[in-house]
This record gives C-alpha cells, structure tokens and sequence, in this order.
C-alpha cells in the first residue's frame, strides 16, 4: 500500500494535467445536489432517489482521471442514461441507508440511555418538557432549561460536558465511522465493472476495506486543513479540494487491488 503522501503526489499530479475539466464536474455536480433539496416537498425523495445514480457518475469520472484517462462531463449523469446503472447504483446507495441508519439509531440510543437512565426516564423527560412546553406557551426547547434534565438523567450526567461530548464520540461517531470506512469503495466497485450487483459491491467493499480503514481514515483527515481554509474562501476552494480529495480516494482504491 503506497503512503498518504504518494496518494495525494499522483492525484495532484494527475489533476494538474486537467484541472478545468474536474473543477467544472464538481461545480454541476453541487448544482444538481442543492437544486433538488430546494424543490419543494419533493426535494428529500429526489434527493434520496438522485444521490446513488450522482455518486456512481462521480466514482466514474474521477476512476477515469485516477487512470490517467480523460474524464467527460457526461460520465457523471452515465447512470442516468442507463437503467442498469440507474438501478444497481440506487439500490447501493439505499441498501447502504439501511446499514448505517440503523447503527446510528441503536448508538444514539444506547448514548442517550446512558445519560438519561433507561427508557422510562426518557419517556418522563419528553412529556415533563411537552407540558412545561404548553404551560408556558413557548417555542423554547425545554432541554433547554437544566432543571428538567438533571431531575431525570442518571448520575454520569453530573459528570460534565466533556464527558458528554466523549462518550457521544466514542458511541455514536466512532461506530458510524468505521461502518462508513468499511462501505466506502462501492461506488468505486460498481464504476470499475468488478461487480453490477449492489448487494455484491458492498460485500467487497467490505472485505477489501478489512485492515485498510485506518489507513483511509488518516487519508481523509489530511485533508481537513483544506477543508478550513476553503470556509475562508466563501467555500469556493471546495471547488478545488473536491476533485484533488474524490482523484485520491480512486488512487486509494486502485492501490488496494494492485
């Protein structure tokens, strides 16, 4: 496995031939993204229904540069124009929902739990707050006010924000991550043709990722010094970072099967 530093060298070498090209899929891929979550009422389903098609077509364009190949804007709409990919794309991206929306749920239940006391207190803590909610006729969130949560939390409650915010660390972000590590190359499975089965690509996903997470996870976090400075620029470094962070994570990828 090369290291993070002879990663990042080859995409950024690679993209310098062709910047315009990767910066221009990136800006219509953002269009497409926020202009369905604006259409009203639908903009969610839409969303949900577009995401795994947008994320097959970037894997395309971005598989393709990793090689050396020249990327066309219409990669990024490939699934759209076949039913095929159309299908076995969305079907990843919702089956890839249902693993991980589950885990999320069970954390943050089991975090929750750990503060509140169990699930009875849980159940007083919402109505204490609905009928302190409608006495007073405010919009307020009662979890606001402290008295309502310390009457009803568990002892570790009492032991600080820190400790709160640690535990949410380690229960909720860090299983949801690695589960995230683990599903991350589908896309780039389904892109490369290894596989036209979702529930397949996911499965390789998953094996191949076995003792490479932490791997792609330094990969990742060494980027996030871009990420911050690209707040600076009114988010338009993202333009930039995007394409150099998505032509990486494809060198990732194929390094994992060489």
């Amino acid at each position: 496995m090369k290291s993070i530093y002879e990663l990042k060298s080859e995409a950024y070498n690679l993209l310098s031939k062709d910047w315009g090209n990767a910066i221009g899929v990136t800006f219509i891929l953002f269009c497409v993204s926020i202009a369905a979550s604006l259409i009203p009422y639908a903009g969610d389903v839409i969303g949900i229904i577009i995401a795994g098609p947008l994320a097959f077509g970037t894997a395309l364009f971005f598989l393709k540069v990793s090689k050396g190949e020249k990327g066309e804007v219409e990669d990024l709409f490939h699934a759209f124009k076949s039913k095929e990919a159309f299908s076995f794309s969305l079907i990843a991206y919702l089956f890839t929902l249902i693993i991980i929306i589950p885990v999320f749920v069970v954390c943050t239940i089991l975090w929750v739990t750990l503060f509140v006391g169990d699930f009875e207190n849980i159940a007083s803590l919402i109505n204490s707050g609905t009928a302190n909610l409608i006495e007073n006729g405010t919009t307020t969130p009662y979890a606001m006010d402290p008295s309502f949560l310390t009457e009803y939390s568990s002892p570790l409650f009492d032991s600080g924000i820190g400790t709160i915010i640690f535990s949410a660390l380690i229960i909720i972000f860090i299983p949801i991550t690695i589960v995230s590590l683990l599903l991350s190359q589908v896309y780039f499975i389904l892109a490369d043709q290894k596989t036209k089965s979702a529930s397949e690509a996911i499965k390789m996903s998953w094996n191949v990722m076995k003792g490479k997470k932490m791997k792609l996870f330094l990969l990742q976090l060494s980027f996030i010094g871009w990420a911050i400075l690209s707040v600076f620029t009114f988010f338009i470094g993202l333009l930039f970072l995007y394409p150099y962070m998505l032509t990486t994570y494809a060198k990732f990828y194929q390094n994992l099967y060489d």
